[in-house]
């Protein structure tokens, strides 16, 4: 059988998509071999090492810890706390590469035994979140802001397990591969728990 020839349109798109896919892939290696590099710097002791990894993942450590029920105050503490144990057991981190999910995992720790330590403490409103790009809400633009709302206080109220693993993968944008090793789990784990946090906020959400 003949094979079907592409149109020029179709062979266009197809070199863009791979194009695309190319810068993308490109863009991720250049970002872990950077990590690698500030991680051997973190190893030797380097100061100015620190102060790039405060720079690069204050922000978002800051709001992981918003978003996992923590007051504003609370978060600061919390968050100095993770890139301070960072410094002093740099030397755990064995692949430089996933500098980002170890971070993560050291936060996640910090933020549980601190709930440990305050049992009965009420969460508080979770930070404000950005729409995840596979979604989990659908519908109407306009009614976007009210649902987002929504979303926002439903994720707040999930098992801790379970908001875990929905703020790293929807709020945080880690992979599967990167959320697993950050909440400690094995990747089987953390899509299980991701599909039972999504099939709760489906039936909570109109």
């Amino acid at each position: 059988m003949a094979k079907k020839m592409k149109s020029p349109e179709q062979k266009a798109d197809s070199a863009h998509r791979r194009s695309k896919r190319q810068k993308i892939d490109t863009k991720d290696d250049h970002l872990e071999d950077g990590h690698d590099s500030l991680a051997a710097r973190l190893r030797d002791g380097d100061c100015a090492a620190a102060a790039e990894l405060v720079e690069m993942y204050y922000q978002r450590i800051f709001l992981y810890m918003r978003r996992l029920g923590h007051d504003r105050q609370v978060s600061e503490d919390l968050t100095q706390e993770s890139f301070l144990n960072a410094w002093y057991h740099i030397g755990q981190l064995k692949d430089g590469k996933a500098l980002a999910s170890w971070l993560y995992r050291i936060a996640s720790n910090v933020s549980k035994l601190y709930w440990r330590r305050h049992k009965g403490k009420k969460i508080v409103s979770i930070e404000w979140i950005d729409a995840p790009e596979d979604s989990i809400i659908e519908g109407d633009r306009s009614s976007e802001y009210e649902q987002l709302e929504q979303l926002r206080q439903t994720v707040g109220q999930l098992p801790a397990k379970l908001k875990e693993v929905i703020v790293l993968h929807y709020m945080q944008h880690l992979t599967i591969s990167e959320g697993a090793k950050a909440a400690g789990i094995r990747q089987g784990t953390f899509k299980s728990r991701l599909s039972r946090g999504l099939k709760i906020l489906r039936k909570q959400l109109p």
